[in-house]
Parts: C-alpha cells; sequence; structure tokens
C-alpha cells in the first residue's frame, strides 16, 4: 500500500517534470534553430513535439485515475525513449544534442524501478540508438546529419553513447537502491516514532489525575482528557493560552527558581465555567530537553473536592452523632423538672394575688418555659430514630408545589422574587414526599430569611450522571468560611430566634436517601444549596 502510493507520486510528479522539460526542448528548437540541422527531416521536430506533449498529458490523466496500476511505468519510460529517438533522429542523430535525454530517461527508470529495471531501460535505449543508426546506414530512413559521418566516427559515438547509458544506469541504480534503503528505514523510524507517540498519548490520557504541561511562558502545550474533566474546558478551547488566565494560584511566582529534581506539591482552589468550586491537588515540576536545558512545567493534579467533601461529612457526622446523644440524654435529664416547674410557676400565679409587675414575671417565666420545651421537644426529635415512607415520586411536582406554599407565606413581600429554573420534564426517583418537602421548605425558608431587605431565589433542577441536583441560590448576606464549616450542625442557627436545627434535620434526611447537600458561599455574596439524589433506574 505504502509502496504503491509513493510509486503514483512519483509518476505524478515525473510526468509533470517531463511536460516542463518538453516545453523546454520546444523552447530550444524555436529560439535556437542551430541545434535544429535545416535537412527536410527537421519539419517532424514540432509534430514529434506536440505529439509527446499530448501523451504526457494522457499519462498524467492517466496516474490520477488509475493510481495502482502498475503498468504505467513502464508505458511512460518506452513512450519516452521512443519519442526521445524521433527527437534525436530529427535533429541530426550522430549530430543531435538532445542524446543526453536518454540519462534523464534511464535516471527516472532507477526511480520507478529495481536495478534490472534500470539496466534494461539503458539497453532499450541503446537498441533505439542502435536501430535508428543501422535503418539510416542501410538506407531505410533519409539521413538527418548534415556530413556523412564515416563508420569509425559512428562506431565511436555509439559506443560512447552505450557506455555513458550503462555508466548512468549503474550510478543511477546503486543511488536509487540507496534512497529506497533510507526511505525505509525512515519509514520504519516514522512509523516506530508514531507508535510511540500513541503509546505515550494512552498512557497520558488514560491517567486518573489531571496532567498539564506548559512552556516556559506559561503558554498551554498540552492536557490530557481527565485535565479536561477536572478544568471543564477542551484542550481545543486551552491550547496556546496562558496558564494564569485559568487559574493564577496554579502558576508560581517563583518559577524559574523550581528545583531540578524536585516538585512542588499544594492545594489550590478553583472555579469552573459553570460556576463549581473545586479543590485540587497539584505538583509542578519543570521540563529538561536532551541537553538538559529547561523547556516548560508539568502539572499534575487531582480532584479533591469529593475528598475534602466526605472528609467534612464524616466529621460532620461524628460531630452531630454526639451531639445527638448528649442532646437526647439532656433532654430527659431536664423536661420532667421543666415541666413541675412550668405548672408550678402558674399555680402559684393563679393561687397568689401579685401585682401587674410579679404577673408579667410569671408570665414571661411560663413563656420562656414554653419555648425551652419546644427546644428540647425540637432536640429529641432530631434525636430520635425517623421512619420513612419511600416511593417514587416526581422531585419536580414536589418542588414546585412547596414553591407555591412558599410564596403564599404571609411575610411574604413583593421584594422577594422567586424563579423557577427548571423544565417541565419529570424527574422521578425514589423519596419519602413528606421528608423531601421539609427539605425544600427549610432550604427556601432560610434562603429568604437571609435576605431581609427582599432579592431573589433561583431554585433550579438539574439531571447529571446517576444523580439528580437541586440548587437553591439566594442573593443574600452569605457565610464565611467558618459558619460554612459547621452549618449542618445542631445549635448553630444565624437568625434570630431560630433553634440551629433545620438545617441539621435536612441534613439527616438527606443522609437517609443516600444523598449528599453542599454548600457554596461567600461573605456579602449569596449562598448557593445544592440537594443531590440518585436517579431511579
Amino acid at each position: 500500500m505504502e509502496q504503491t502510493f509513493n510509486r503514483r507520486e512519483w509518476l505524478e510528479w515525473l510526468t509533470r517534470v517531463r511536460l516542463l522539460m518538453i516545453a523546454l526542448i520546444l523552447g530550444v528548437g524555436v529560439v535556437w534553430p542551430q541545434y535544429v540541422p535545416a535537412s527536410g527531416i527537421s519539419r517532424y521536430f514540432l509534430p514529434i513535439i506536440i505529439l509527446w506533449i499530448t501523451i504526457g498529458i494522457l499519462q498524467l490523466i492517466l496516474v490520477r485515475l488509475l493510481p495502482s496500476v502498475a503498468w504505467l511505468g513502464p508505458l511512460q519510460v518506452s513512450c519516452d525513449v521512443v519519442m526521445i529517438t524521433g527527437v534525436v533522429y530529427t535533429t541530426g542523430l550522430q549530430d543531435s544534442n538532445f542524446t543526453v535525454l536518454y540519462l534523464l530517461v534511464i535516471i527516472v527508470a532507477s526511480i520507478l524501478f529495481s536495478r534490472q529495471g534500470t539496466f534494461i531501460t539503458s539497453l532499450f535505449c541503446i537498441s533505439s540508438l542502435a536501430l535508428t543508426a543501422a535503418l539510416v546506414h542501410v538506407g531505410k530512413l533519409p539521413r538527418t546529419s548534415l556530413a556523412p559521418p564515416s563508420i569509425e566516427n559512428v562506431r565511436l559515438w555509439f559506443l560512447n553513447n552505450s557506455f555513458g547509458f550503462l555508466a548512468v544506469a549503474y550510478l543511477a541504480s546503486l543511488l536509487a537502491l540507496s534512497l529506497r534503503r533510507k526511505s525505509s528505514e525512515l519509514e520504519q523510524k516514522r512509523e516506530e516514532l508514531l507508535e510511540l507517540q500513541d503509546f505515550t498519548a494512552d498512557i497520558i490520557h488514560s491517567m486518573r489525575g489531571g496532567l498539564l504541561t506548559t512552556d516556559l511562558d506559561g503558554r498551554i502545550v498540552l492536557i490530557n482528557r481527565t485535565g479536561e474533566d477536572i478544568l471543564g474546558r477542551s484542550f481545543a478551547e486551552l491550547r496556546g493560552r496562558d496558564l494564569r488566565e485559568i487559574n493564577k494560584e496554579f502558576w508560581l511566582p517563583d518559577m524559574s527558581t523550581l528545583p531540578e529534581k524536585l516538585s512542588l506539591r499544594r492545594e489550590i482552589e478553583l472555579r469552573t465555567q459553570g460556576g463549581q468550586r473545586r479543590y485540587l491537588g497539584m505538583s509542578v515540576s519543570p521540563l529538561r530537553t536532551r541537553d538538559a536545558s529547561r523547556s516548560g512545567y508539568v502539572f499534575n493534579f487531582q480532584d479533591l473536592t469529593e475528598l475534602r467533601r466526605l472528609e467534612q461529612e464524616v466529621a460532620t457526622k461524628e460531630r452531630m452523632a454526639a451531639v445527638g446523644r448528649l442532646s437526647a440524654a439532656i433532654a430527659h435529664e431536664i423536661r420532667q423538672p421543666l415541666t413541675a416547674m412550668a405548672g408550678a410557676v402558674k399555680e402559684l400565679g393563679r393561687l397568689v394575688p401579685l401585682e401587674e409587675d410579679e404577673k408579667q414575671l410569671v408570665n414571661i417565666v411560663s413563656r420562656e418555659s414554653e419555648r425551652l420545651n419546644h427546644i428540647i421537644t425540637d432536640f429529641l426529635n432530631y434525636s430520635r430514630e425517623k421512619s420513612y415512607a419511600f416511593e417514587e415520586a416526581d422531585v419536580r411536582t414536589l418542588l414546585d408545589e412547596t414553591l407555591t406554599l412558599i410564596e403564599r407565606k404571609p411575610d411574604i413581600e413583593g421584594g422577594f422574587q422567586i424563579v423557577r429554573a427548571f423544565n417541565g420534564k419529570v424527574s422521578n426517583t425514589r423519596v419519602d414526599p413528606n421528608k423531601i418537602k421539609q427539605v425544600f421548605w427549610n432550604l427556601c425558608d432560610n434562603a429568604l430569611r437571609a435576605m431581609p431587605d427582599g432579592g431573589t431565589l433561583t431554585v433550579g433542577i438539574e439531571e447529571v450522571p446517576d444523580w439528580l441536583r437541586i440548587s437553591f441560590r439566594d442573593t443574600g448576606m452569605g457565610l464565611d468560611p467558618q459558619q460554612r464549616s459547621k452549618i449542618f450542625e445542631p445549635l448553630q442557627s444565624n437568625f434570630e430566634g431560630g433553634t440551629g436545627l433545620g438545617l441539621a434535620i435536612v441534613y439527616q434526611i438527606i443522609q437517609a436517601h443516600n444523598g449528599r447537600i453542599t454548600v457554596f458561599s461567600e461573605r456579602d455574596k449569596g449562598a448557593e444549596f445544592v440537594v443531590e439524589l440518585p436517579r431511579s433506574g
């Protein structure tokens, strides 16, 4: 296949060169008539050249129409030998200046054929020349030379040309053979290089971590598929761009002083184009050429977002479990004496005449006792084992019903706007409808309370592989890092009068659904709570 392709290339190129050579011969014959003897036969010079050009054009067409045909090469060489013989004959035979064209045909044959084929071509040239000279000598063809040559001159002329043809055939075939060997070695090295390139590319793209390389100025040269997934951008989009445009934390201010044999490891935070926050563990090392000079940098990075989330989740579970056990024990111990104290205070206020100030104090004690009892009840509900009734349900419908109730709350005024960023597509999964509605209500209620001066709550549903993602994004006061780390723990309320158990219960319900909940927020830049539930089927 490769040899046929190369021969076709050579044939097409040589056909074009032949046409150019014929045009030069025609120019020589027209511009310098002294090269064409003034004999009666010379009138055939121009028709032979025109015929040769026609044959060359036809052969060029055949090369393009029949690229894999083996007889095109011999046909081309044979036609050239015949046409050159005609040109040599019409221009004086022994006196012709175009005998050297035979050498070009022999060189072409050495390129197209084997060494044996090259010598056969040279013998064909010698035979054509000898046959023409013999026919002229016996009178079968008219003489075209200016003066009748002697037998010795014809013999010397023929021997010189024969020796030249054979010598050129030998040297050209030798060089062509060497060229073929080098070409074969080069092709073999090329195949090995392509295999090595594919092998290296497979290794790079099969890595579970991201790999990115840059030049010394920080322009991106290569990135593997995992790196594309982590950064949320394709290589076609990133190629040639400055790495600092993606994230400034990738590039160190002292990159030029990076040790040659050590890689610097650290963690950075990245925002994708979709707005997702990711934590990356990264190491950077210099790239070196064969002469040990530095040519760029290689960045290895892994997505630690899920690991950080799991670490935070485990820590939160441990703290919540401890708080739950403690709250249950304290609630049981406090509830009975608190109930007795509240009843005694009420009975005292009923039996003993009290002044107005004293009655107000009794009312305060009663009201605070009830509030404390309500908190203890919430603690008990939080610490008790909950029962769930799972069923297949359309989460979109449940969410829409919850948002409708939220919109009709008495304290919702015109300063609030709730945006439904989900389409009408059915999103079924196995949930406890009542419990999941409680999750949606608490998240929406907290979002509205985080916007005391009004704002926008955007609720969206997105289907990703294996997960149903529900997001609640507000434009409120936001959270600082310390608040984010403890947001799902009990007694962490940021609102006046809150018990701090709402999000803790939300966390419990999401865990019972084998889901996960994540918060993204910055102080004074709003907050986004993302609930992910396993998709059905």
